[in-house]
């Protein structure tokens, strides 16, 4: 057994070299294609990419070449940021939506008050969020939904909890 051992310690580090030499690297006359297309795609490349047109060298200072230069630079720069929107202002909002709003905080109140949210607390909330504005809808359904999250209330309706 101790012979077995040792032979294969002896015997396992040998036949990995002989492995490792039958299956070299290919040799450098097989990398020429590889190495011509990488050539011809940095050409390729730099030609896509040039540099822009320096300053010219020296203390003189074009001043053509200068006011091309300005104007290209502001060309892109406003070709890269449309104009924002103008938004309009937001429509005043209505007597009908404030009481929805109150409406809708009142139920939601009254559902944290008694610990659970039922069908009849689910119908009165649709019934006030047909008439709120949609930042009023927002409010009221993050409301409902921060509360339903934190278990304040317990949900026991036969669908959808809003």
């Amino acid at each position: 057994m101790k012979a077995l051992l040792i032979a294969s310690l002896c015997l396992g580090p040998v036949l990995g070299f002989l492995a490792g030499r039958a299956t070299q690297a290919p040799a450098s006359t097989d990398l020429e294609p590889v190495l011509r297309e990488l050539a011809a795609q940095r050409a390729l490349l730099t030609t896509l990419h040039a540099p822009p047109p320096r300053a010219p060298v020296g203390g003189n200072l074009d001043s053509a070449w200068l006011r091309a230069e300005i104007t290209e630079a502001v060309r892109e720069a406003l070709e890269e940021k449309p104009a924002p929107p103008v938004e309009a202002p937001p429509p005043e909002t209505s007597a009908q939506a404030l009481a929805a709003l109150q409406e809708g905080h009142k139920v939601i109140d009254n559902a944290i008050a008694s610990r659970r949210w039922t069908d009849e607390d689910v119908s009165a909330l649709r019934r006030a969020l047909r008439t709120m504005t949609a930042p009023q809808q927002d409010e009221v359904v993050r409301r409902l939904v921060i509360a339903l999250n934190s278990n304040t209330l317990e949900v026991r309706t036969h669908g959808a909890p809003f």
